[in-house]
C-alpha cells in the first residue's frame, strides 16, 4: 500500500476530516462511496502518483477516522469538498467520485464550478428523471440490506465474504474494502433515503468537463445507457464511457481499465 501523508483538516463546515495525500503535480481529489474511506482508493492513489499527480483522498464525514455528524445530505458533503479544496489550496483539481462520492462530485461542480477543473464520475449514485419510488427502491434497498448485514462482522470475515464474491480483487483491495466497512458511522445509511431526489432538481449546466463511467446493465450498476444518454443531452459538456466486464466498484474490478479511462478523460 502506498505511503501517504495523513493529517486532520478542520473545515469551515464544522467538521474535521482525516486527509491522505501523496505525490506532486496537478491536483486530483478522490471522493469515496457510502462505505468507503480515503485509503479505499489506495491502488488508484499509487497509479495517479506514478502518473505525476498530487492526490488528495479524504475520509468523508462519518467515514474512516473523520468526525461523525448528524447531517449526511449530498449538499452537505459537497460543501465539505468545497471547503477542503479551499482549506488545502488545491488548484482546480480533477475530482473523481465513486457512487455517493459521484453524487457529491456532481453537486460540487454544479454549486462551485469555479473550484474544479474537471469531474470524473464512477457509476454515480444519482437517479434519472423518471425514477419513481419503485425504481429507486429497487436499486437502493439491496444496498441497504448489504450494508446492514456487514455491521458487526470482523475484518477477517469481511475479507472472506468479499473474496468469495469478488475472487479477482487484489489482497490490497480486499483489505481496504473491509477496513472501510469497520470505520463507518451507521447513521451514514440515512443518505440512501435522501437520494430519492432526482439529479435534475439541483444539477446546473456548468462549463466544467464531466465524464461518467458506467458499466454494462447486467453488472448491477446505477447508471444505464439510457440515463447516460439523457445526461449527455442535458449537459453538452458531459461525456460517457462504458467500461465492460466491471460492476459498480469498477476501480477494484479492473484497476487497469479504470485508470486508463480516467487518464484519457484527464487528457
Amino acid at each position: 500500500m502506498i505511503q501517504t501523508e495523513q493529517r486532520r483538516v478542520a473545515l469551515s463546515t464544522g467538521v474535521t476530516l482525516t486527509v491522505h495525500q501523496a505525490g506532486s503535480g496537478p491536483d486530483v481529489l478522490l471522493l469515496h462511496g457510502i462505505t468507503g474511506c480515503g485509503l479505499y482508493w489506495s491502488v488508484q492513489i499509487a497509479q495517479l502518483v506514478a502518473a505525476g499527480y498530487r492526490v488528495t483522498a479524504p475520509d468523508g464525514r462519518g467515514h474512516g477516522t473523520s468526525d461523525r455528524a448528524s447531517d449526511y445530505a449530498t449538499r452537505t458533503i459537497a460543501a465539505d469538498a468545497a471547503a477542503l479544496i479551499n482549506a488545502l489550496g488545491l488548484v482546480k483539481p480533477t475530482v473523481i467520485g465513486h457512487s455517493m462520492g459521484g453524487a457529491q462530485s456532481l453537486y460540487l461542480a454544479s454549486a462551485h464550478p469555479e473550484l474544479v477543473g474537471r469531474v470524473i464520475l464512477e457509476d454515480p449514485a444519482v437517479w434519472p428523471r423518471g425514477g419513481d419510488d419503485a425504481y429507486v427502491a429497487g436499486v437502493r434497498d439491496p444496498w441497504k440490506q448489504g450494508l446492514q448485514a456487514w455491521v458487526g462482522m470482523r475484518h477477517a470475515d469481511l475479507v472472506a465474504f468479499k473474496r468469495n464474491e469478488a475472487p479477482h480483487w487484489s489482497d490490497e483491495a480486499l483489505d481496504s474494502w473491509a477496513t472501510a466497512k469497520l470505520q463507518n458511522d451507521p447513521k451514514v445509511l440515512a443518505w440512501l433515503d435522501e437520494i430519492k431526489t432526482p439529479v435534475w432538481q439541483w444539477l446546473n449546466k456548468v462549463p466544467v468537463p464531466i465524464t461518467v463511467l458506467y458499466c454494462e446493465p447486467e453488472k448491477g450498476g446505477v447508471i444505464g445507457a439510457d440515463f447516460a444518454a439523457e445526461l449527455v443531452n442535458y449537459m453538452p459538456n458531459l461525456t460517457t464511457v462504458c467500461i465492460p466486464a466491471v460492476g459498480h466498484e469498477m476501480h477494484h474490478d479492473n484497476p487497469a481499465a479504470f485508470i486508463a479511462a480516467v487518464t484519457e478523460a484527464m487528457n
